[in-house]
Protein backbone atom coordinates (compact mmCIF):
# COMPACT_ATOMS: atom_id res chain seq x y z
CA UNK A 1 0.00 0.00 0.00
CA UNK A 2 1.27 3.28 -0.90
CA UNK A 3 2.37 5.62 2.51
CA UNK A 4 0.18 8.58 2.85
CA UNK A 5 0.99 12.30 4.23
CA UNK A 6 -1.49 14.03 6.62
CA UNK A 7 -3.60 15.79 3.77
CA UNK A 8 -4.64 19.44 4.37
CA UNK A 9 -8.41 18.95 5.05
CA UNK A 10 -6.79 16.41 8.10
CA UNK A 11 -4.64 19.17 9.55
CA UNK A 12 -7.54 21.57 9.02
CA UNK A 13 -9.67 19.06 11.37
CA UNK A 14 -7.08 18.04 14.05
CA UNK A 15 -5.91 21.94 14.36
CA UNK A 16 -9.38 22.78 14.85
CA UNK A 17 -10.34 20.81 17.14
CA UNK A 18 -7.21 21.03 19.63
CA UNK A 19 -7.19 25.01 19.88
CA UNK A 20 -4.22 26.96 19.67
CA UNK A 21 -1.81 29.58 20.89
CA UNK A 22 2.13 30.19 20.39
CA UNK A 23 1.89 31.48 24.47
CA UNK A 24 2.53 28.66 26.80
CA UNK A 25 -0.50 27.19 28.26
CA UNK A 26 -2.21 24.71 30.62
CA UNK A 27 -4.11 21.79 29.21
CA UNK A 28 -7.08 20.67 30.87
CA UNK A 29 -4.88 18.45 33.19
CA UNK A 30 -3.01 21.67 33.70
CA UNK A 31 0.23 20.44 31.86
CA UNK A 32 2.27 23.19 29.81
CA UNK A 33 1.40 22.91 26.43
CA UNK A 34 1.92 24.99 23.06
CA UNK A 35 1.18 25.59 19.46
CA UNK A 36 -1.62 23.03 18.70
CA UNK A 37 -1.52 20.62 22.02
CA UNK A 38 2.33 20.21 21.91
CA UNK A 39 2.86 18.58 25.45
CA UNK A 40 6.04 20.59 26.42
CA UNK A 41 6.25 18.08 29.74
CA UNK A 42 3.90 16.25 32.55
CA UNK A 43 6.58 17.33 35.19
CA UNK A 44 5.13 21.09 35.98
CA UNK A 45 1.58 21.21 36.41
CA UNK A 46 -0.18 24.72 36.30
CA UNK A 47 -3.51 26.66 35.78
CA UNK A 48 -5.79 23.67 34.14
CA UNK A 49 -8.09 24.40 31.15
CA UNK A 50 -11.56 23.93 31.97
CA UNK A 51 -12.74 25.68 28.97
CA UNK A 52 -10.97 24.47 25.61
CA UNK A 53 -9.62 28.35 24.91
CA UNK A 54 -6.23 28.35 25.28
CA UNK A 55 -6.20 32.25 26.45
CA UNK A 56 -8.02 31.15 29.88
CA UNK A 57 -5.35 29.34 30.94
CA UNK A 58 -1.78 30.94 29.70
CA UNK A 59 1.33 30.82 32.00
CA UNK A 60 2.65 34.11 32.72
CA UNK A 61 6.02 35.43 30.71
CA UNK A 62 7.66 34.58 34.30
CA UNK A 63 6.06 31.12 34.83
CA UNK A 64 7.27 30.34 31.13
CA UNK A 65 10.92 31.89 31.37
CA UNK A 66 11.12 29.61 34.14
CA UNK A 67 9.71 26.36 32.27
CA UNK A 68 12.45 27.09 29.87
CA UNK A 69 15.31 27.47 31.70
CA UNK A 70 14.59 24.19 34.22
CA UNK A 71 14.08 22.13 30.67
CA UNK A 72 16.84 23.65 28.47
CA UNK A 73 14.45 24.27 25.70
CA UNK A 74 16.37 26.21 24.11
CA UNK A 75 13.08 28.68 23.32
CA UNK A 76 10.55 30.27 25.22
CA UNK A 77 6.66 32.05 25.27
CA UNK A 78 5.90 33.01 22.36
CA UNK A 79 6.94 30.53 19.83
CA UNK A 80 7.06 31.33 16.43
CA UNK A 81 4.26 30.07 13.66
CA UNK A 82 7.31 28.19 12.45
CA UNK A 83 7.97 26.17 15.63
CA UNK A 84 4.24 25.85 16.35
CA UNK A 85 4.19 24.01 12.91
CA UNK A 86 7.54 21.89 13.07
CA UNK A 87 5.42 20.50 16.36
CA UNK A 88 2.82 19.98 14.59
CA UNK A 89 4.01 17.62 12.62
CA UNK A 90 6.21 15.93 15.00
CA UNK A 91 3.09 15.20 16.69
CA UNK A 92 0.84 13.46 13.98
CA UNK A 93 3.72 11.48 12.45
CA UNK A 94 3.24 8.89 15.20
CA UNK A 95 -0.43 8.77 14.08
CA UNK A 96 0.28 8.96 10.21
CA UNK A 97 2.89 6.17 10.77
CA UNK A 98 0.05 3.97 12.97
CA UNK A 99 -2.66 4.59 9.50
CA UNK A 100 -0.17 4.10 7.47
CA UNK A 101 0.89 0.23 8.77
CA UNK A 102 -2.69 -1.23 8.84
CA UNK A 103 -3.29 -4.04 7.19
CA UNK A 104 -5.94 -3.56 4.29
CA UNK A 105 -8.00 -5.98 2.32
CA UNK A 106 -6.08 -7.30 -0.68
CA UNK A 107 -6.47 -4.80 -3.26
CA UNK A 108 -7.76 -1.78 -1.23
CA UNK A 109 -6.68 1.03 -0.77
CA UNK A 110 -7.74 4.52 1.52
CA UNK A 111 -8.09 7.86 -0.33
CA UNK A 112 -6.83 11.19 1.12
CA UNK A 113 -9.87 11.72 3.26
CA UNK A 114 -10.27 8.27 4.42
CA UNK A 115 -6.45 8.73 6.17
CA UNK A 116 -6.96 12.00 6.85
CA UNK A 117 -10.25 11.17 8.94
CA UNK A 118 -8.22 8.37 10.89
CA UNK A 119 -5.09 9.87 11.35
CA UNK A 120 -7.29 12.45 13.32
CA UNK A 121 -9.15 9.90 15.14
CA UNK A 122 -5.69 8.10 16.16
CA UNK A 123 -4.17 11.56 16.67
CA UNK A 124 -6.79 11.83 19.78
CA UNK A 125 -7.71 8.67 20.85
CA UNK A 126 -4.34 7.35 20.71
CA UNK A 127 -3.02 4.44 18.28
CA UNK A 128 -5.07 1.59 20.37
CA UNK A 129 -8.41 2.92 18.47
CA UNK A 130 -7.59 1.49 15.61
CA UNK A 131 -7.56 -2.17 17.25
CA UNK A 132 -11.19 -1.66 18.47
CA UNK A 133 -13.47 -4.16 17.28
CA UNK A 134 -15.90 -1.50 15.43
CA UNK A 135 -12.83 0.06 13.12
CA UNK A 136 -11.31 -3.48 12.22
CA UNK A 137 -15.00 -3.91 10.90
CA UNK A 138 -15.32 -1.04 8.79
CA UNK A 139 -11.30 -1.60 7.44
CA UNK A 140 -12.74 -5.40 6.88
CA UNK A 141 -14.92 -4.55 4.66
CA UNK A 142 -14.22 -4.03 0.70
CA UNK A 143 -17.08 -1.69 -0.08
CA UNK A 144 -15.83 0.77 2.10
CA UNK A 145 -12.70 1.34 -0.15
CA UNK A 146 -13.52 3.26 -3.34
CA UNK A 147 -11.55 1.35 -5.69
CA UNK A 148 -14.59 -0.95 -5.74
CA UNK A 149 -15.98 -0.82 -9.63
CA UNK A 150 -19.53 -1.06 -9.85
CA UNK A 151 -22.15 0.53 -8.34
CA UNK A 152 -23.37 -0.39 -4.43
CA UNK A 153 -26.79 -1.43 -3.84
CA UNK A 154 -29.04 0.71 -1.22
CA UNK A 155 -28.56 -2.27 1.15
CA UNK A 156 -24.38 -1.97 0.49
CA UNK A 157 -24.43 1.85 0.89
CA UNK A 158 -26.48 2.22 3.93
CA UNK A 159 -24.23 -0.61 5.78
CA UNK A 160 -21.33 1.34 4.92
CA UNK A 161 -22.55 3.74 6.71
CA UNK A 162 -23.54 2.16 9.46
CA UNK A 163 -19.98 0.79 9.78
CA UNK A 164 -18.16 3.96 9.72
CA UNK A 165 -20.74 5.72 12.32
CA UNK A 166 -20.13 2.90 14.43
CA UNK A 167 -15.90 3.00 14.13
CA UNK A 168 -16.30 6.74 14.71
CA UNK A 169 -18.48 6.39 17.70
CA UNK A 170 -15.65 6.86 19.94
CA UNK A 171 -15.75 9.40 23.11
CA UNK A 172 -19.07 10.43 23.80
CA UNK A 173 -17.06 13.57 25.02
CA UNK A 174 -15.99 14.58 21.15
CA UNK A 175 -19.29 13.81 19.45
CA UNK A 176 -19.09 16.84 17.07
CA UNK A 177 -15.45 15.96 16.27
CA UNK A 178 -15.92 12.40 15.37
CA UNK A 179 -18.95 13.33 13.26
CA UNK A 180 -16.93 15.32 11.38
CA UNK A 181 -14.30 12.69 10.97
CA UNK A 182 -16.87 10.67 9.59
CA UNK A 183 -18.06 13.14 7.19
CA UNK A 184 -14.54 13.47 6.32
CA UNK A 185 -14.20 9.19 6.12
CA UNK A 186 -16.79 9.48 3.66
CA UNK A 187 -16.23 12.33 1.25
CA UNK A 188 -16.13 11.23 -2.46
CA UNK A 189 -17.84 7.83 -1.01
CA UNK A 190 -20.76 5.89 -2.71
CA UNK A 191 -21.85 5.99 0.91
CA UNK A 192 -22.63 9.10 3.08
CA UNK A 193 -22.26 9.64 6.65
CA UNK A 194 -26.47 9.57 7.56
CA UNK A 195 -25.88 8.15 11.14
CA UNK A 196 -24.83 10.59 13.69
CA UNK A 197 -21.82 8.83 16.02
CA UNK A 198 -23.55 6.58 18.70
CA UNK A 199 -27.00 6.93 17.56
CA UNK A 200 -26.77 3.40 16.29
Amino acid sequence: MAKFSLGTDGANLIKKHEGFSLKFYGDPYGYPTVGWGHLITKKKVYKKNKTGNPNDSLLTQAEADALSKSLNLGYTSPISLARAEAFFAEDTADAVEAVNRLKLPKGCQFTQSQFDALVSLTFNAGPGVLETDDVEAMLAHKNIYQFFAGPLTPEDSDYCSRLVSKAFSYDKNLKARRNEEATLFCKGAKYTHKYPVYTL
